[in-house]
């Protein structure tokens, strides 16, 4: 079977979608695992052949299944998140204060599909970040109907290439910048990350005196993957800070994942990197002035971030990379 990556394609859009690139980092991981994966517009598939979806919105499982018809053999499989792009979802209304408890009563029209996914008389399968399910009802009851269709994955760095992962060492000296940044600004106080960029990140910046803050919304803009790379090699902190809803769920981003396979260090704001380590593996802070307060003393002491990076790229090398969690699912469903 061929994999396709469907929707978020360049054609589709003025500029490509933050999703875009996740997609096409995937495609050329699951090729180099040995697979045949493309991210093509949908209008160049044969859909008379079985093949192998993998959507997240625009369309998501159910959208591609009423308006190209896949053969009955294909097998589809539908990225999990809290919002999807739906009317529901365009409604949502919440910020940093009550988003915890927003969820709580919240549809989770995305895990929905599942259900319908089970009526559609296909194959399916769903993965997602991993993230906290025992806390909101609605999320724990589809996610304990379809366990055994679920694949929970670290959302892993989507910069380098598992090589690269490998041969990263811990980066502590030579450094350019106090403060390294690449990243979105975007969204409202209800949606997005804008009051974790007032409360955590500027403070922060206001307190050294040199830094490198670049992305979508940010004067600098956005930079090419060779940027991104270098600012945070010649950064003496790479602060890791997660949108509200990330936190809400204790779900990781990418920056987490990305900042420790270079060998660089950030000080991390979300309690769901316990899912993954230790206290004796990562320095995290959930108020903003102790974050300020412990990523200043690791910016003032790069060399106290020896062991916390060290220990991080130990497991991503082993455990916590696209490469071998990729090639663990498509194992199993192939």
């Amino acid at each position: 079977m061929n994999i396709y990556f469907t929707g978020y394609t360049k054609k589709l859009l003025k500029k490509p979608h933050t999703n875009y690139w996740p997609w096409q980092y995937l495609v050329k991981t699951i090729n180099e695992i040995g697979y045949n994966a493309y991210h093509i517009e949908l209008s160049k598939v044969d859909f008379s052949k079985p093949h192998t979806f993998i959507c997240w919105n625009s369309p998501d499982s159910i959208q591609l299944i009423e308006q190209y018809n896949p053969h009955k053999d294909s097998i589809i499989i539908q990225k999990l998140t809290h919002l999807d792009i739906g009317p529901e979802s365009k409604a949502w209304k919440a910020n940093h204060d009550n988003f915890f408890e927003k969820l709580k009563t919240w549809s989770w029209p995305q895990y929905k599909k599942l259900e319908l996914l089970d009526k559609s008389g296909y194959q399916f399968y769903a993965f997602g970040a991993t993230t906290d399910i025992n806390s909101f009802e609605e999320k724990k009851r589809i996610v304990q109907k379809y366990k055994d269709k679920i694949f929970w994955i670290p959302w892993g760095t989507m910069t380098l290439s598992y090589q690269e992962i490998l041969q990263s060492k811990p980066i502590l000296s030579n450094f350019k910048y106090d403060i390294g940044y690449v990243g979105s600004k975007w969204g409202t106080n209800s949606r997005g990350n804008l009051w974790e960029w007032d409360h955590f990140l500027k403070p922060l910046i206001n307190n050294v005196s040199s830094s490198y803050i670049a992305g979508r919304g940010t004067s600098k803009g956005i930079v090419s993957i060779k940027k991104h790379i270098k600012i945070l090699k010649q950064s003496k902190i790479c602060p890791i800070i997660h949108a509200s809803g990330w936190k809400a769920e204790k779900g990781i981003m990418d920056r987490f994942w990305t900042v420790f396979s270079l060998g660089r260090f950030g000080v991390v704001d979300n309690l769901g990197v316990y899912d993954f380590f230790s206290e004796q593996d990562v320095v995290v802070e959930t108020e903003s002035d102790a974050y300020i307060d412990k990523s200043l003393y690791f910016i003032k002491n790069p060399q106290k971030q020896k062991k916390y990076i060290e220990n991080v790229q130990k497991r991503i090398k082993t455990e916590y990379n696209q490469h071998n969690v990729w090639k663990n699912i498509l194992n199993q469903i192939l």
